[in-house]
């Protein structure tokens, strides 16, 4: 199977990879069977792909993400789940609660791929849009409360993007929570990444703080912010002294909350 990615799309590669070699390990952390079976599909070298430094930071934030995903479906098991810059993910098979409707969404040409060795179901869904255009919304089916996850995303956008999108989403959903991934200005240069420097994909805006998002949307309240370090540190000397040395410049992940109170509204 031939693959046609964007830049920025092809950067899905790197935690498809990295996902696949990890379940093959003996003593796997994560465990994602889809992730191998695509890997095998397409015949792919992991090796330039999955690095040490990246594949440690992969494994944590999608062991984060998914712990985190997991608990807020426990409050709230009957939410719409809106994975935005969905890649190639395979997180509603790993967080299924048996209720949930899921919608996995990207740019049409990285939905074409995903078509390609995923299928929709019931409760699953692929939508193919531009989130950062008017409209999409729309397609999506209002619930008490809307779960958006945007996993390796934010830090690819311009901050008036990344503002343009969070008030296209809390505008939209009366209720809801936000689960980003959140990179610090002094780590968006693509050459300080071990396989991102090998794609052309270029960084557009960080953050020293989960408050800056806030700030760009006043309906949004910062839950909590914890750094991927708080994972890496329990597997490695690497991710013990990284806590240390660098605990700030790691990527975290960022939970915020909102809600409107417009009548009328679930």
């Amino acid at each position: 199977m031939e693959l046609k990615l964007g830049d920025v799309e092809e950067t899905a590669l790197i935690p498809l990879a990295v996902r696949a070699n990890e379940t093959k390990r003996k003593n796997a952390r994560i465990r994602d069977e889809k992730a191998v079976e695509i890997i095998e599909m397409l015949g792919i070298d992991t090796a330039p792909l999955d690095k040490f430094i990246t594949h440690e930071g992969v494994v944590a934030r999608t062991i984060m993400f998914d712990k985190t995903v997991k608990s807020l479906l426990k409050k709230y098991p009957d939410a719409v789940c809106l994975n935005i810059g969905c890649g190639l993910d395979d997180r509603f098979s790993r967080v299924d609660n048996g209720q949930i409707r899921w919608f996995n969404i990207d740019l049409p040409d990285s939905i074409e791929v995903r078509q390609k060795v995923f299928s929709e179901t019931e409760r699953e869904h692929m939508l193919g849009v531009d989130i950062l255009s008017d409209g999409w919304t729309e397609r999506i089916p209002k619930a008490k409360i809307t779960l958006v996850i945007a996993e390796g995303l934010l830090m690819y956008f311009s901050k008036d993007q990344v503002q343009s999108l969070l008030n296209r989403i809390t505008g939209a959903f009366n209720k809801g929570l936000l689960l980003a991934e959140l990179m610090h200005p002094k780590m968006m240069n693509e050459k300080m990444h071990d396989t991102v420097k090998r794609t052309n994909a270029k960084f557009g805006w960080g953050t020293t703080s989960g408050e800056e998002l806030c700030e760009l949307d006043s309906k949004l309240m910062l839950i909590k912010e914890t750094s991927f370090w708080e994972e890496v540190k329990k597997y490695s000397v690497f991710g013990k002294l990284g806590s240390v040395l660098a605990k700030n410049l790691n990527n975290r992940l960022a939970v915020y909350k909102w809600q409107n109170n417009k009548k009328g509204d679930q």
